[in-house]
């Protein structure tokens, strides 16, 4: 690969809503009945509940979190009028800029907000309710509470390598009140989200199917907690603590955690999860196609009301365009036999020649599709994981599969060019997923893939989100 790796600042085309009281807000469902924790069809209709606020703005391919929302844009993946390319995405002078940090921060606080009564409310009745059902809700709810504080903290955050010891970033909220709540010193902040970590690992290790049954099997012989892969289930809380580990700097525990995801097996010894490849595409029948890689998925969030041919990745707009063919051929090193150039995007020669992402094609509500699930955390990731951090023998390993998996040429990395390497395949694998902009904040890449040739460096400046004016 002849260009460097470069990263962008940009505007953000997105008309959001502004709010007020972001850390007081009140859930949008709120909870008035005194019973509702009592009962095991009480706390798990609230955890629904829970799902349902996720997939309306943050987890969904349009959302916050998605493909073509907030996190995305932040890493300048798409390059049409739509998105304002070029334009500072700090300039909170700007009203549409102001309102979009408003809302991404105040949607992401209120899902902790209703998180952390139902992890109270389930805790205060153990003892009525059912062993698993204490055991899955809790765990789940103490898992989406984490991957939402793990969010905030990469988005608002500092760059990990440049933490000021002493400084209070952003509240980790444990606890429901209309009270203003206290910001915590970034180490208080992650050890606290390893510890919501820690616990739903362990409560979910003790109930959830998945690790019975095989992760894509709906039916797995109970009325209950079926789709595992659509929730927060115990192998999407182990990849949950390999992101978060490799972005608090503990390369040993993110790579334990990684391999664990990788090396888990079901009762018959058949992977639990597995890389996407040709021959999952050639299996899609009429109507079937899943390019998300559902096998991957760790964790994710059933999206089945998502329309792919009215959102933004399907639209006549196109918000999801790359820049020009040539561009997106520089970036897969004009292999073109790659699985992820020739299936996932196609190029477009009208008005003009640009390249659109059609990974979510499979998303819409009459699909035929096995799953219409957004990936939260991909099995990809883990193998990207153990790339960049396990021991060079471990990282070649994990590569020379990643390669089958996706018809690409295994060549062994060095130490010498394992990380540059490694950078290239984080944009290539997880473009249009939300997840970009963190890889190139941890490293503090100074410049990206499809940035301007006379746009600015980007330092800690851009990396570092300005906390939104209302939060003041």
């Amino acid at each position: 690969m002849k260009k460097s790796i470069y990263i962008l600042c940009v505007a953000l085309g997105v008309v959001a809503s502004a709010c007020t009281d972001w850390l007081t807000v009140q859930p949008k469902t709120t909870i008035v009945a005194e019973n509702l924790y009592t009962t095991n069809d009480g706390v798990e209709q609230a955890l629904n509940g829970m799902y349902i606020l996720m997939r309306t703005s943050i987890y969904q391919p349009d959302g916050i979190m998605g493909g073509s929302g907030f996190s995305e844009a932040l890493a300048a993946t798409w390059t049409n009028t739509a998105n304002e390319l070029g334009k500072h995405i700090y300039n909170l002078n700007n009203r549409q800029t102001e309102n979009l940090f408003n809302y991404a921060f105040m949607n992401m606080y209120s899902i902790v907000a209703n998180a952390t009564p139902l992890i109270d409310g389930v805790e205060e009745n153990k003892g009525v309710l059912d062993e698993d059902v204490y055991n899955i809700v809790k765990g789940e709810a103490l898992a989406i509470r984490a991957c939402i504080h793990l969010d905030l903290i990469r988005l608002w955050g500092p760059i990990p390598t440049k933490v000021d010891v002493s400084k209070k970033y952003l509240p980790y909220v444990t606890e429901y009140s209309t009270a203003k709540y206290t910001y915590q010193t970034y180490e208080e902040y992650m050890q606290k989200l390893f510890a919501d970590l820690d616990e739903a690992e362990e409560l979910l290790k003790k109930s959830d199917p998945i690790l019975t049954y095989n992760a894509d099997n709906a039916a797995n012989g109970t009325s209950k907690w079926l789709y595992r892969q659509s929730r927060f289930n115990y192998y999407g809380v182990l990849g949950l603590q390999a992101r978060a580990h490799l972005w608090y700097g503990d390369k040993e525990e993110a790579v334990r955690y990684a391999k664990l995801v990788k090396e888990a097996v079901n009762a018959d010894g058949t992977p639990k999860f597995k890389l996407g490849d040709q021959t999952l595409i050639d299996s899609f029948g009429d109507g079937e196609t899943d390019l998300t890689f559902y096998p991957e998925h760790l964790c994710g969030m059933d999206v089945e009301l998502y329309d792919f041919n009215k959102g933004a990745f399907g639209s006549s707009t196109k918000v999801s365009m790359i820049g020009m063919t040539y561009a997106f051929m520089e970036l897969y090193d004009n292999n073109t036999n790659d699985l992820r150039y020739s299936k996932l995007y196609y190029s477009y020669s009208r008005p003009f020649q640009a390249v659109y992402c059609i990974k979510y094609q499979g998303l819409f509500p009459s699909s035929k599709a096995k799953a219409t699930n957004m990936p939260i955390v991909r099995l990809s990731e883990m193998y990207l994981t153990i790339m960049e951090c396990g021991t060079l023998s471990e990282a070649n390993a994990a590569y020379e599969e990643f390669c089958v998996a996706r018809n690409i040429t295994y060549s062994p990395y060095t130490e010498g060019d394992r990380q540059e390497r490694v950078l290239w395949e984080y944009i290539r694998e997880l473009m249009a997923e939300g997840q970009n902009f963190f890889m190139y904040k941890r490293h503090e890449v100074k410049r990206m893939f499809n940035q301007p040739e006379d746009s600015e460096d980007c330092g800690e400046m851009q990396y570092v989100l300005p906390l939104p004016p209302k939060e003041f």
